[in-house]
């Protein structure tokens, strides 16, 4: 018996010290720590995964008559690579997902097209919150580093009633801090001037991404040109006059030409065989549109390469290469005259060209351009293993920095597209009505370093006076125990030998 009592206050002891000791564990120390992998997050990818969100209004009807928006995205899936991903989601009275995030390889390309080609200009109402949301769902499974959020529309959000699309812009900007929480940025293109192009611009500057704005149906295959330099900051090799040269650094090239409707395009390689869209060479592959062609070299041969252009503007080369430029300045809005700094350096193989033999022979040059399309000249300055540059931009509208760097075998360029907006004024009033919302804080309270140790020695000392009692209420009753068993062995005789004495 005596062994079943102390083995039962044993495993008590231990039962109350260890609730007692986790429940006094400090918050955040490494108990409370979850295991790795717990969150269920699938692990990072090195590619993008973009949402592609179309409006499908019947407002598009005007705006983009010849469904170029439907072409220009198929330009975007065309110029991305094989470890990016694209969904496709059509938003007018509903949102729906025509395409969820798909790997865009050569395989799945006719899947993108025919999500692509359902997009109408037939719904009547336009929910740009339920395409956003849609859209933003289906990045909330993404591992990607970069998740994008692309917008077409022409911005008129109409829901049939005021107070429907009252709630609706409600949901839209308690959406945004949403996106920014999970790493997305949201980018917008306006199209046309009957476009609601400030409040698309507004999504842009409050979403993180970039804006721009297609005055006419024709410009919106240059745009998505730009979208893609945004989310993927390419290098490029500079047109000069109808050529382009190539270096051995070079692995692939996307050659971009923008064209005149009912002209056809042909290229000349270093060797002299001439392709065209009917005719091409098998490390070649070709896509033509009217306004625009699309044509992929692998392992071009290094050397010149001519194009016949039938314009000059949007004519882009983006190279795969060993050697490229890399900048820190990736900005989508900049305020008007803020001093934006920066930094450019090459870079091969992951890792920076510091060799001084080597940069000696390399001419690094930065231009600025702005709304009137002038260029002026931005200073580099030597800073540790980059170069340095600063400027501001005097006033809004559309810029690019363009980065450059030529050696004697090779050109290599960076062009980075931003927006220069006014500031956004902070008035008093709306100062007073953030102070007023914001959660008034307690005044802060003394902190007792021995309040846990106390604790702990109070509870302790509680158990073990506990157990000392139960000890000695134990061995009580055992006392009492025995000395009843005591007095029914040497007692009852006694009594029965007197009561036998004074019968006889």
């Amino acid at each position: 018996m005596k062994k079943s009592f102390a083995l039962f206050f044993v495993l008590f002891i231990a039962c109350i010290l260890s609730i007692s000791f986790a429940d006094t564990k400090p918050a955040g120390g490494k108990g409370s720590q979850p295991a790795a992998g717990a969150t269920g997050h699938p692990e990072e990818s090195e590619g993008a995964d973009v949402m592609l969100l179309i409006d499908s209004s019947g407002s598009m009807r005007k705006t983009d008559p010849q469904n170029s928006r439907k072409t220009a995205a198929k330009l975007f899936v065309s110029l991305l690579g094989s470890n990016d991903r694209i969904g496709v989601v059509s938003f007018g009275d509903t949102a729906k997902l025509l395409l969820p995030l798909t790997q865009d390889t050569g395989e799945n390309h006719d899947r993108f097209d025919s999500a692509i080609n359902r997009i109408s200009s037939r719904e009547f109402s336009t929910d740009i919150y339920q395409g956003v949301k849609m859209g933003f769902d289906e990045l909330k499974k993404s591992g990607s580093k970069k998740k994008v959020l692309i917008l077409l529309s022409d911005g008129k959000l109409t829901l049939g009633s005021k107070e429907k699309e009252a709630v609706a812009l409600g949901n839209l900007s308690a959406l945004l801090p949403e996106l920014a929480k999970s790493g997305v940025t949201l980018s917008s293109i306006a199209f046309s001037e009957l476009a609601d192009a400030k409040f698309l611009e507004d999504l842009a500057r409050n979403g993180g991404g970039s804006f721009k704005l297609a005055l006419t149906d024709k410009d919106i295959h240059v745009i998505f040109a730009s979208m893609f330099e945004k989310v993927k900051s390419p290098d490029t090799v500079p047109f000069e006059g109808d050529s382009f040269s190539i270096d051995k650094d070079i692995k692939e090239a996307i050659v971009f030409i923008s064209k005149k409707a009912g002209t056809t395009t042909t290229l000349m390689e270093p060797s002299g065989r001439k392709n065209t869209p009917l005719k091409f060479g098998k490390d070649i592959k070709w896509y033509e549109s009217k306004l625009f062609d699309l044509i992929t070299i692998r392992e071009p041969l290094p050397g010149k390469w001519k194009v016949n252009l039938s314009t000059k503007e949007g004519n882009r080369v983006y190279v795969l290469t060993n050697l490229s430029l890399k900048s820190s300045f990736n900005s989508n809005f900049v305020n008007k005259n803020e001093k934006v700094k920066g930094n450019v350096c090459l870079e091969k193989v992951g890792g920076i060209v510091t060799e001084k033999d080597i940069l000696d022979q390399i001419a690094f040059s930065a231009e600025l351009a702005g709304p009137d399309g002038k260029p002026s000249r931005v200073a580099l300055l030597p800073g540790g293993q980059s170069l340095s540059f600063e400027f501001a931009a005097p006033q809004t509208g559309d810029y690019a920095l363009t980065l450059m760097a030529v050696g004697k075998t090779f050109k290599r360029i960076k062009t980075i597209q931003f927006n220069v907006v006014e500031p956004r004024p902070v008035t008093q009033a709306v100062q007073k009505k953030t102070a007023e919302q914001a959660p008034k804080k307690k005044p802060a309270e003394p902190v007792n370093i021995w309040a846990p140790v106390l604790i702990k020695f109070g509870i302790i000392n509680g158990v073990l006076l506990a157990v000392v009692g139960a000890v000695f209420l134990v061995k009580m009753i055992m006392k009492v125990l025995k000395n009843r068993k005591t007095k029914n062995k040497g007692g009852a005789p006694k009594e029965d030998k007197q009561s036998g004495a004074k019968r006889r």
